[in-house]
């Protein structure tokens, strides 16, 4: 598996992580809860476990957290894939 350090990136690339995070904060201004964003995600990616699920998690809930308040859909995959290149 590919690693930026300090978390595990499993199959996903920082493009990956960065795509995910543009895919979430629109769902984010569509409306979407973060509740009915993680069903979403489970029908993504179905295996509970996987490294991509949690760091797909992670993603969700810093979207739509504080820091997603500020961002827009463009600026949150910019935000994301840099953090994840830089192994954070």
């Amino acid at each position: 598996p590919v690693h930026a350090s300090p978390y595990p990136l499993g199959s996903m690339t920082c493009n990956d992580i960065g795509a995910f995070a543009t895919q979430a904060m629109q769902w984010r201004e569509d409306g979407v809860s973060f509740k009915d964003a993680k069903t979403r995600l489970d029908a993504l990616r179905p295996e509970e476990e996987s490294v991509e699920k949690k760091n797909m998690r992670m993603v969700m809930e810093i979207v739509f957290g504080g820091y997603g308040d500020s961002w827009t859909v463009e600026s949150a995959g910019n935000i994301m894939r840099v953090d994840c290149e830089s192994g954070r």
